[in-house]
């Protein structure tokens, strides 16, 4: 195993772990983003300082940054599945919140809350 696929490994174990306590505890998706940006902050910073263990560290980060948001997207999407009163009104809400489920992910990420 590569020291690159063993760092990526762990930060998605973590990330998974992080995913975990949002859904169990119902957690504020501001506070659960910002806890993915430290996470991702983190191992950004260790790949910068060890660069011999990986070329292009903005792959990395890349690939965790897709992971968080893509896991955070499905357990959105579960909720609502889980809360809808019927399959058309699922499909109602997703095509109402067609990308803006991204675009609010992305805002907390950039700028670490959504304004009210």
């Amino acid at each position: 195993m590569k020291c690159i696929d063993a760092i990526e490994g762990t930060a998605k174990s973590i990330l998974v772990e992080f995913m975990k306590i949002y859904e169990r505890d119902g957690l504020d998706d501001t506070e659960f983003v910002r806890n993915i940006k430290a996470v991702l902050d983190g191992v950004d910073e260790f790949v910068r300082q060890n660069m011999e263990i990986v070329e292009d560290p903005q792959t990395v980060n890349k690939v965790l940054y897709e992971f968080s948001k893509t896991r955070w997207l499905e357990n959105l999407q579960k909720i609502r599945a889980d809360t809808a009163e019927s399959i058309r009104q699922t499909q109602t809400q997703e095509a109402e919140n067609d990308g803006y489920d991204e675009y609010y992910f992305d805002y907390i990420y950039s700028h670490g809350m959504y304004p009210r």
